[in-house]
């Protein structure tokens, strides 16, 4: 039986159709045609057959068959990668065109940098629940973010990566701030450099974990300062780190949303200026280009709303200079 006119026009334009590349990525995660064969409904010859055929078509092995369990050849590799992307791309059409005549989006996975999460996330939540069905967060570092966005695993991404090495994205500017020195209450201020420097040396630092965003950033700083500041703690969490600062054990590096979400601690520790040259950071929301249509900017716009009424008349209460350390982005 002949295929579809349609569907031998795809065959000779591409060598392949989306059913041929869900059969080789079942083979390439299973590593076994029969494995495969079953996940998919199919016999194991059907399976070998769509195999062949695509080898065929595409001019290259992709299965080494000589091993147990099978394993892909370097373009088995590449081209699972693409298939990947291409049947995750196609099985989200049904859900982005549902709700298209509502103007309602029916799903939005969103990920953002720990420092940001609250009160940002409840706020947007509130927001949105008349635009969009289903929200899911996910928090994390900066990296993993990004990993997971270029997956497709998220739709959206909060943070200091603004993706321009890459295509295919839309990014807007939330808002820039400078870096902040937390020292517990009592701790004499540092006050300019110089006595930053014999503070940073003898004082115990509390660093972010070595992976973050920030710890990449300050240690970036530091060796332009050409500081070499002693190794003494290190906490993975915000929480962590203003939580020692608050009990005395040791100074850190951080920036102004950092402090409002513990916001809790601020009587216990002093926020002080970064002596020296300004030093700072810029957060983007990125979204895929032309999946969101305006929702994109109408978010970006909200979270700067949100982050211009609920981030600094706080941090401007706790210093009236943290007024300019944040500067929010321009709609």
């Amino acid at each position: 039986m002949k295929p579809p006119v349609a569907d031998q026009m795809v065959f000779r334009r591409l060598g392949f159709d989306l059913q041929a590349l869900e059969i080789f990525v079942a083979v390439y995660r299973t590593r076994s045609m029969t494995t495969a064969a079953t996940q998919t409904c199919l016999t194991q010859s059907a399976v070998s057959r769509q195999i062949l055929n695509l080898e065929r078509r595409l001019g290259v092995a992709l299965i080494e068959r000589s091993s147990r369990p099978l394993k892909p050849t370097l373009a088995g590799l590449k081209l699972a990668a693409a298939a990947e992307r291409l049947l995750a791309e196609a099985a989200a059409i049904p859900a982005l065109l549902q709700g298209a005549d509502t103007g309602m989006i029916p799903q939005l996975r969103l990920g953002l940098i720990d420092s940001l999460s609250d009160p940002l996330v409840p706020t947007l939540i509130k927001s949105l629940r008349d635009r969009v069905a289903s929200i899911s967060v996910a928090t994390g570092f900066m990296e993993p973010l990004r990993q997971r966005l270029l997956k497709r695993e998220l739709d959206a991404v909060i943070s200091a990566d603004p993706f321009d090495d890459v295509d295919g994205f839309e990014r807007y500017e939330l808002l820039q701030e400078q870096f902040i020195l937390l020292a517990a209450r009592g701790e004499p201020p540092s006050g300019d450099e110089a006595e930053f420097r014999s503070f940073a040396m003898q004082a115990p630092m509390i660093r972010s974990g070595t992976t973050t965003g920030i710890a990449q950033r300050v240690e970036q700083h530091f060796r332009r300062m050409r500081l070499d500041v002693p190794p003494a703690f290190s906490c993975e969490t915000i929480e962590s780190i203003v939580g020692l600062v608050a009990s005395g054990v040791g100074w850190s590096v951080l920036t102004p949303v950092c402090v409002r979400k513990c916001i809790a601690l601020a009587p216990a520790i002093q926020v002080l200026q970064m002596p020296g040259a300004g030093f700072s950071r810029h957060i983007y929301l990125v979204v895929r280009r032309g999946e969101f249509g305006a929702f994109g900017k109408q978010l970006s716009t909200l979270c700067r709303r949100t982050i211009q009424k609920n981030y600094l008349p706080q941090l401007i209460a706790i210093a009236p200079w943290m007024a300019s350390a944040v500067t929010v982005a321009q709609t």
